[in-house]
Formats: structure tokens, C-alpha cells, sequence
């Protein structure tokens, strides 16, 4: 039985000889586990006292991953309740190539008792920034046409509820600030 031919391109081949971007992508990979790992803290002491403990007496849970759609990522859920029935959620997540983004996700009694503080503050905000869940699929992370739009002040009604804030990547020195800053933005709607 031969062989079958499994040929490299050009590009493969240089980057099969080149140990240096897989070290340099291993090393990125740690310091955006860091950078989510030092903001786990600080959106602990931001949730403090805020929330009822069932969502921020929970301890973050950082997952790291090589292939959401092909690519790494890294996600930070906290505070995070997952349930069969019953979510709350909000989730901070890295995806190599692509961006930073913060969500909320509601479903079932967190739906219930959250959308409508959510929908208000929203509205006071003008909705700026943040794009809606549009997709189905409630486990679809990709902020993109088809799966999120810009919030328009309507809200298709379905069993849950997600929204999602993106930072590019290019914005990595600060980005830490700015997902803080919609982290409390978020908090202070549901108070």
C-alpha cells in the first residue's frame, strides 16, 4: 500500500521550519490568560455586594481553548450561573484574530427578573455599542452579521437573552479598562 502524497504550500513549509510564531502564539496565549486571570479580581470586587450571592459567590472559571471556529480563544465567565433551565452569565472572551468581547446572557428566571433593567439601561445608554443576540443558537459567540445586530430598542422574544460588546484587538493595552467599564455599566442596570 503506498503512501498517500500529503504536500506542504510554500507558506506551510516556512512556517513548519520556523519554531518561533508557535512560541510566540504560546506566549500570547499566556499573557491574555493573565490579562483575564487579573480581571477575574477585579470584576470580583466589582460584583461584590452587588448581586445576589448566588451569582457573585461563585468563583470565575477561566477555559482555554484551540479551536473555535479554527482559532484559540480564552473565556472568562463570571459571574456565571449555568443551569438547564436558568442562565446568567457574563462572559469575556478572547478569540485570536478577531477581538475581546463582554456578554450577558439571560435565560429563564435571570431572563425574567434581569431583561427588563437591562432593556432600560440600554435605553439610557442609547444602546450604544452593544448588538443583540439576532441568531437562534444560543451558544453562538461570534459577534457577526447573522448571529448579533446593533440593539434598535426591539428584542425578538425568545427563551433567552444575549448581548455583547467587541474590542478589537488593537486596543490590547487598555483593554482591560474597557471591559471593566462595561462590566459595571452592566451592573449598574441591574441594581
Amino acid at each position: 500500500m503506498q503512501s498517500p502524497k500529503v504536500r506542504l504550500s510554500p507558506e506551510e513549509k516556512a512556517l513548519v521550519l520556523d519554531p518561533g510564531w508557535i512560541l510566540t502564539k504560546r506566549s500570547v496565549m499566556d499573557k491574555a490568560g493573565l490579562l483575564l486571570g487579573a480581571l477575574a479580581v477585579r470584576y470580583q470586587e466589582a460584583v461584590s455586594d452587588r448581586l445576589p450571592p448566588e451569582l457573585g459567590g461563585r468563583f470565575p472559571k477561566l477555559s482555554r481553548g484551540e479551536n473555535y471556529r479554527g482559532l484559540p480563544y480564552l473565556i472568562l465567565d463570571y459571574p456565571a450561573v449555568f443551569d438547564r433551565v436558568d442562565v446568567f452569565a457574563v462572559r469575556t472572551l478572547f478569540w485570536w484574530g478577531h477581538y475581546f468581547s463582554l456578554t450577558l446572557h439571560l435565560k429563564g428566571h435571570y431572563k425574567d427578573r434581569y431583561l427588563p433593567k437591562v432593556l432600560l439601561g440600554l435605553a439610557s445608554a442609547g444602546g450604544t455599542g452593544w448588538q443583540v443576540a439576532v441568531s437562534e443558537d444560543e451558544w453562538v459567540h461570534a459577534v457577526e452579521p447573522g448571529a448579533y445586530a446593533a440593539w434598535n430598542g426591539d428584542v425578538t422574544e425568545r427563551s433567552f437573552f444575549k448581548m455583547a460588546w467587541v474590542i478589537p484587538l488593537d486596543r490590547w493595552d487598555n483593554v482591560s479598562d474597557l471591559l471593566e467599564e462595561r462590566l459595571r455599566e452592566v451592573l449598574r442596570w441591574l441594581a
